[in-house]
């Protein structure tokens, strides 16, 4: 049985936003920032029977323009092999619209799909040269989270997700290529 914290928590990530969706800070801008984690989760493919653990590493990189434009791209990596998503904040994509918020010295970035969610918040220091982050999924009561697999382009479902190693840096400049 979940807990009424669990549902709270839930409900927090899938449903709420920052108290304020301010524009980038000037500080962030022309700064890529990356967050890396692991996520060890229960899945299968959308139309298999059984659940199978997956261990996949994850890189989000995200490049704030001078304009204040947010760009981003996912990296996930398991035993399969890898795959990218790239996205301009707010548009979609098969594994979840990426939407960046920002709130005094926190960017809070929410990937949501069908049934779940995933929620990035990147707390900087002072002078924004450096950063901690926490990842986690969170699912709607009884659902299993869809969303397309960057690796195999499947639909694959997940019923549990644990996430460790989170780890995060900042870097001057844009990491993810073109122009700044």
């Amino acid at each position: 049985m979940k807990s009424p914290i669990h549902a709270v928590f839930i409900a927090a990530v899938l449903f709420t936003t920052p108290a304020s969706s301010a524009g980038a800070p000037a500080q962030l801008r022309g700064k890529s920032v990356v967050v890396n984690w692991t996520e060890t989760r229960q899945q299968k493919n959308e139309n298999w029977n059984d659940f199978r653990t997956v261990v996949a590493s994850h890189k989000l990189e995200i490049y704030i323009s001078t304009a204040g434009r947010v760009f981003s791209r996912q990296t996930n990596q398991t035993r399969a092999g890898s795959g990218s998503t790239e996205q301009v904040a707010g548009e979609g994509g098969g594994s979840g619209t990426r939407m960046p918020s920002f709130d005094g010295q926190t960017m809070t970035v929410i990937a949501a799909t069908q049934g779940g969610a995933r929620r990035t918040v990147i707390d900087f220091d002072a002078s924004f040269a450096s950063c901690s982050a926490k990842a986690g999924t969170a699912f709607e009561d009884g659902k299993t989270k869809v969303s397309t697999s960057p690796i195999a382009h499947k639909r694959v479902e997940m019923k549990s997700v644990t996430t460790s190693g989170v780890s995060c840096s900042v870097q001057t400049g844009n990491l993810l290529g073109g122009p700044a």
